[in-house]
């Protein structure tokens, strides 16, 4: 039972009534941004239980590994206890949440902000047309001394500052680009509806790195903070379109990725 001041335990039919399809947003993604509205709203109180995977698989229509997966990422932030035996449990949220980028999905930050119910904003800091250096020019598979834009955005979540990204793209694709687009939505939307192309996957690494000063005060956390450094090349129809950098606070942020072993013959 829920505690005593807690709202009814979370019937399925009512997350199900809740729950918003968001085209390119992962099914696990859309079931974590509803249980998160929910839950900050107070329509899900500290105590309330929630049902079981596979009583909101059969209800939401989803398999139970999508169930799972968001369930599991809440866990990971503190908004709920997992206990063997006894069911999943909304908990107070105390302490600042970590939240969980995974690996095996194509991903743009304003699509996940807009998935865990939050208002995604951005800053764009600078804008400035660049010839491509030779290794530019190898990453986006153009002419050398092509012109390039230079986007650097402040990536904010409610408020709160958490990723400092710099991109690169051919300055034909952004000229048509304002800076309203740029804060308010995914440069991949923008990019799609201004020129008919479609983007269709990236490539990523990452590494530890310590900020220093001027990047932690962007960042709002301590000099020598860790975070994460993130180069990705992205890919349209037509073949490369950005190279960018993002540096992603690392006291918010989590990676994860599913690993599935092949079958032996």
């Amino acid at each position: 039972m829920a505690s005593q001041g807690a709202l009814d335990d979370l019937k399925p039919e009512m997350l199900g009534s809740q729950r918003r399809g968001q085209a390119g947003v992962p099914l696990h993604a859309q079931l974590e941004g509803t249980l998160r509205r929910l839950i900050d709203s107070g329509r899900i109180q500290p105590g309330a239980m929630i049902p079981g995977e596979l009583e909101l698989a059969a209800e939401l229509g989803l398999s139970r590994h999508t169930v799972r997966h968001a369930l599991g990422v809440l866990s990971s932030e503190g908004l709920l206890r997992r206990e063997r035996g006894r069911g999943t449990r909304v908990i107070a949220d105390a302490a600042p949440r970590v939240f969980e980028r995974t690996l095996d999905t194509f991903y743009a930050f304003a699509w996940e902000v807009r998935a865990r119910g939050e208002e995604q904003r951005s800053f764009v800091l600078e804008r400035e047309t660049i010839r491509a250096s030779p290794e530019l020019a190898a990453r986006l598979e153009t002419a050398p001394a092509t012109d390039i834009e230079r986007i650097v955005r402040l990536r904010t979540a409610n408020g709160e500052p958490l990723v400092a990204e710099t991109a690169y793209l051919p300055r034909e694709l952004t000229a048509p680009l304002t800076n309203e687009a740029l804060e308010r939505g995914a440069i991949y939307d923008a990019l799609e509806n201004i020129h008919g192309l479609r983007v269709s996957r990236a490539r990523e690494t990452i590494r530890p790195v310590v900020l220093e000063r001027p990047l932690a005060r962007l960042l709002h956390v301590k000099t020598g903070s860790a975070a994460f450094s993130v180069e990705r090349t992205t890919w349209a129809d037509r073949g490369p379109i950005e190279w960018q950098e993002s540096i992603v606070r690392g006291d918010r942020y989590l990676y994860s990725v599913d690993l599935v072993r092949e079958k032996h013959s």
